[in-house]
């Protein structure tokens, strides 16, 4: 049986796809800070273990008794991540850019060099990063999640080249507007102050495609197949708008996507935003 460890399993993305790979056949290693809160260690073959990823001995630690208990770690699963909040560059603080990049990139990065000397010695294994269409694309009023995210899709990058002669596989999975737990936790406080009207604009926009956000299975579906697909590629686009959007930045110049979001015209930039490539 092969042994998934997955970060983040609380809610969302993490919990449906421990769930997910389960039901494949996995022994899957389901990991989150307060296990208590979780239902996940009633479902077989879902072992339900305390971590977090911004503790490197915790995650050390973990990683040896996985394999200890488990004999190998085949799949890991870097789900485990937070929001930034709607600001502004000038807005959002410097300690809040270290918090978001801490959990978000150097918690996976723990992960991932944790598990990878078992992975080189098999040589077999499959990383997943769950990075996000916000991994591809710079959004205003979300600098600080937009960066974590872009420095780990350049590390998957990286990574993939460097352990692909030791048949390892790594996945980056890129997620669109999804309803999870983590939009519970969005400041709702109407914007005010310079960048009101951008923040209002990004919100208005993250909410539109919220309408129609895709399920977290969506996702857990994604990954199931990054991880046993025969024609393996790095980056796979999931859920609502990341299609779309990604698209239609790539036929857009820097400079008229800046002034895109700053059209005057509501309606204008509105149809332009969701236009269908």
């Amino acid at each position: 049986m092969s042994v998934a460890l997955i970060t983040g399993c609380s809610t969302g993305i993490g919990y449906a796809t421990a769930q997910r790979l389960a039901k494949d056949g996995y022994q899957v290693v389901a990991t989150m800070r307060d296990p208590a809160s979780s239902d996940l260690g009633s479902v077989a073959n879902v072992d339900v273990r305390s971590l977090d990823v911004n503790d490197a001995d915790a995650v050390d630690t973990l990683t040896a008794a996985v394999l200890a208990a488990h004999g190998a770690i085949d799949v890991l699963v870097n789900n485990a991540g937070v929001g930034s909040g709607g600001y502004s560059v000038e807005e959002t603080s410097i300690d809040k850019f270290r918090e978001v990049m801490e959990t978000n990139y150097f918690g996976a990065l723990r992960c991932i060099k944790a598990v990878l000397p078992s992975m080189r010695e098999a040589k077999n294994g499959c990383i997943v990063n769950v990075t996000s269409q916000a991994g591809l694309i710079a959004f205003p009023a979300m600098s600080a999640y937009c960066a974590s995210k872009w420095a780990l899709e350049a590390a998957s990058e990286s990574l993939a080249i460097e352990v692909a002669p030791f048949g390892i596989r790594v996945a980056a999975i890129e997620p669109g507007s999804i309803m999870t737990a983590i939009w519970g936790k969005a400041d709702l406080t109407p914007p005010t102050g310079a960048y009101a009207p951008i923040r209002k604009r990004f919100g208005h926009v993250v909410m539109t495609d919220l309408g129609q956000a895709s399920t977290a299975d969506e996702v857990a579906d994604c990954i199931a197949e990054a991880i046993a697909t025969s024609e393996p590629r790095l980056r796979w686009l999931v859920g609502q708008g990341a299609d779309r959007n990604v698209v239609n930045r790539r036929g857009w110049t820097d400079e008229e996507y800046v002034e895109l979001w700053n059209d005057p015209d509501r309606d204008e930039f509105m149809r332009r935003m969701f236009a269908d490539p």
